[in-house]
């Protein structure tokens, strides 16, 4: 048993996690089960862990909302392993939905869905609570005792942020393929408007059955994030109405400042969505959709990506890569963990050469230090970069060496036909590599 005079009894155990087990109980006190979430016992001595784990407790206690599963009580039990009491909830969590029925579902759903969790968001940041790891799993769909419709509850605290007091751990975290760009750069500051784009990654999963960023691993996933320019809505499903695609689109915006405000401003956008589409409402006048980007063939940008040693402290490391990349004019960006890329604009190949340029200098300045470098038509400035550059650019960051003395600047095959003449390309089709210049 758990709780202060065997106020809570203990049944089956019918969730596992990496830090702690779920567990059905009952509350004598409110004569109602309740789900005991108690922190794995080999956890319990972690105190970086445990810490984190009664944080979690303390943010759930602060809130009361219908859309955030409802605290009941917490406290250590017998055996020293903290335990956190949350209301019991009946349905099934987004996650599973999804697994068993597919991504897409009805617009109708989808923006039920969407405007309810808007407003389980809307409590945790008037709470000062940033929550950080918005995704299926963490939204639970609840079905009510006498049979009424779904209420969804936002679920899991336990990577959330409260910016009144510190971040105890320091880390970015989430689930790459919901993250925000300030969080798959790794930022230290992650704000509401964070949890604002992840619904809309959400959004656009549950309306097109696709997620806007897709990749063969998580590098390339949290590359694109960081650098793609916001897939829209209407390129995954062509028939989405403009009032929809606006909507999605303001979501996933990369610069934090030009998403929603609030989730309160959200949740009612989504709202008037619902009625233009739904109801045959008149859509507003000024439908903001961004413009159709196609990529310049006479511009090219060339893209450094790279996997920083792991041998190295990673700040004198990036502080390197930034030097070097930035004396040929490159703009570099961080990517969580080890990552980084280098984008390199200039007039026709201009961009290309000073890259490639940047790229077999850094070699020379970093035991260890993996990259690969493609270019591509380059977008309007701001706009970000094209998928198809960085689809290419993580998949020959990623390949199998093809020997082991397999020069360390990796290069696809239509960036090598463009440096062939100034810089040693070696390998074969598909596995090609520069390892200098020619004649300089």
């Amino acid at each position: 048993m758990v709780g202060s005079a065997d106020r809570f009894t203990l049944a089956e155990r019918v969730g596992i996690g990496a830090t702690a087990e779920v567990i059905r109980g009952f509350d004598q006190e409110r004569r109602v089960p309740v789900a005991i979430k108690r922190l794995h016992e080999h956890l319990s001595v972690d105190p970086l862990t445990r810490d984190r784990f009664e944080r979690e407790a303390r943010l759930s206690a602060r809130i009361t909302s219908e859309h955030v599963v409802g605290y009941v009580a917490s406290g250590i039990d017998a055996d020293d392993r903290p335990y956190l009491v949350l209301e019991w909830l009946e349905g099934e969590d987004l996650a599973h939905r999804i697994r068993t029925s597919g991504a897409q579902c009805g617009t109708a759903e989808a923006l039920t869905i969407a405007r309810q969790a808007a407003l389980g968001l809307l409590a945790l940041h008037e709470a000062g609570i940033v929550h950080r790891d918005v995704k299926p799993g963490n939204l639970f769909l609840a079905l009510p005792p006498d049979g009424g419709p779904f209420v969804v509850k936002l679920l899991d605290l336990g990577v959330a942020h409260d910016s009144a007091s510190e971040n105890v751990d320091g880390v970015a975290l989430g689930t790459p393929f919901y993250m925000s760009p300030e969080q798959a750069r790794g930022d230290t500051e992650i704000g509401p408007r964070s949890d604002l784009f992840s619904l809309g990654v959400l959004l656009f999963e549950l309306l097109s059955g696709k997620r806007p960023f897709a990749g063969d691993d998580a590098f390339s996933v949290l590359a694109k994030i960081v650098l793609q320019a916001p897939p829209r809505l209407s390129n995954a499903w062509p028939e989405a109405p403009p009032v929809l695609d606006a909507l999605v689109a303001r979501a996933l915006a990369r610069d934090p400042e030009a998403r929603f405000s609030s989730a309160r401003e959200m949740a009612d956008a989504i709202e008037a969505a619902r009625r233009v589409v739904l109801e045959g409402a008149a859509p507003p006048e000024d439908i903001a959709l961004p413009p159709a980007l196609v990529p310049s063939d006479d511009h090219l940008v060339g893209v450094i990506f790279g996997r920083l040693p792991l041998s190295s402290n990673v700040g004198r490391t990036r502080a390197l890569f930034q030097r070097v990349a930035e004396q040929q004019g490159g703009v570099v960006i961080p990517l969580l963990g080890r990552g980084v890329a280098a984008i390199f604009a200039g007039e026709c190949a201009d961009g290309l050469l000073r890259a490639a340029d940047a790229a077999l200098d850094l070699v020379k300045q970093m035991t260890g230090v993996r990259l690969s470098l493609v270019t591509g038509g380059a977008l309007p400035s701001g706009a970000g970069l094209s998928a198809s550059v960085i689809e290419r650019g993580t998949r020959a960051l990623e390949r199998p060496r093809a020997d082991v003395n397999e020069p360390p600047v990796r290069i696809d095959d239509a960036t090598a036909q463009l440096l062939e003449e100034q810089y040693a390309v070696e390998g074969a089709p598909g596995s090609l590599s520069i390892r200098g210049t020619r004649g300089r």
